[in-house]
């Protein structure tokens, strides 16, 4: 019998080329929407993390994507055309939304639907507690290459430090830190001259998104890579305005 997979997502244009790829494979697929964490609420979570000063740095940053969004789409009508990948749902699609990963119904949900897989893209982190109930293994697609880059902005940070050849996506196992489950598969992508830290996400997702549904395969078989990826960890966010001019002109990353 064909594998039942599900999708937790809060949707957007890099996660449904995955979302897309992966239904071309598994056609028993259930998509669980849950809405984007709030503005204020992620900015609140982050700033105990790291200080309102620093936030403050990183919130042009976060919204600069929309000063330039007829670059952007026009960018992105490429990636479609280059990697046949698609950032369209299809109508027919089976999409079920839920408050959150992390409500009691998305639980009885997922209970429901007893898939044999769960593939997190673009969805907000999952408690321990929650990761515990759920019967069926629980994997999650990071447009970045762990343990090297952890986190948000894998690609940009991978350029920005020097690090082409590590400038990827990985599809890893899902444990209660921050994209430090086993890894299941990765891939070196490569970026075009002119992406930015706004394309990078959607460059690297268009170039993985095959590779998630072979990696769905290994993840069902319970494999994961051998050995392990190593080196050094750490969990990157968004640069700080000053930061991402000053690497801007020194190294041309933007």
């Amino acid at each position: 019998m064909p594998a039942s997979i599900a999708v937790l997502t809060a949707g957007g244009q890099a996660p449904a080329m995955i979302v897309n790829a992966l239904r071309a494979h598994y056609r028993d697929l259930i998509v669980f929407r849950e809405p984007p964490e709030s503005r204020g609420a992620f900015l609140k979570r982050r700033a105990r993390k790291l200080g309102w000063l620093q936030i403050a740095g990183q919130f042009p940053v976060m919204v600069g994507s929309r000063l330039s969004k007829k670059i952007l789409d026009a960018r992105f009508a490429e990636l479609e055309t280059r990697y046949g990948v698609s950032m369209t749902l299809p109508d027919a699609l089976d999409v079920r939304p839920v408050p959150s990963g992390n409500d009691p119904a998305f639980i009885q949900a997922l209970e429901a639907a007893a898939p044999d897989l769960l593939f997190l893209v673009g969805a907000r982190m999952l408690k321990r507690s929650t990761l515990d109930a759920i019967a069926c293994p629980v994997v999650n697609f990071h447009a970045g290459i762990t343990p090297h880059y952890r986190g948000l902005n894998g690609g940009y940070w991978a350029l920005a430090e020097g690090r082409p050849d590590l400038y990827g996506g990985t599809i890893h196992r899902v444990d209660a830190g921050v994209d430090t489950g086993a890894v299941i598969a990765q891939k070196v992508c490569e970026p075009g001259p002119s992406d930015t830290i706004f394309t990078h996400q959607h460059v690297i997702t268009a170039q993985c998104a095959e590779l998630c549904a072979a990696a769905v395969d290994e993840a069902l078989a319970g494999r994961v890579m051998d050995p392990q990826p190593a080196g050094p960890s750490r969990q990157y966010y968004h640069p700080t305005l000053w930061g991402w001019i000053g690497t801007g002109l020194r190294r041309g990353v933007w």
